[in-house]
């Protein structure tokens, strides 16, 4: 898929399919998602940084992972990581 196919997806669509309001998506709300529909994909320029850092499904906080053990942690709960240039 090109990059330029990918779409945000809307407030309506977020809620849905992660339970999740805008301003707090994060791949941990991949968790929420049960149809098992959603696509994950990361930006080619962020990929090689060392960690990465998201609020866990609230902003009231922030968590900071390394990358490669966020990677895992999407792989391991059934999605592919699709790295495209955006």
């Amino acid at each position: 898929m090109a990059s330029k196919q990918i779409k945000m997806a809307s407030k309506n669509s977020l809620f849905e399919k992660m339970m999740l309001p805008p301003g707090v998506v994060s791949p941990f709300g991949l968790l929420n998602n049960e149809d098992k529909d959603i696509k994950v994909y990361i930006d080619k320029e962020i990929i090689d940084e060392e960690r990465m850092c998201f609020h866990p499904n609230t902003n009231e906080k922030t968590i900071f992972l390394k990358t490669l053990d966020l990677l895992k942690f999407i792989e391991s709960i059934g999605y592919d990581v699709n790295i495209v240039e955006i």
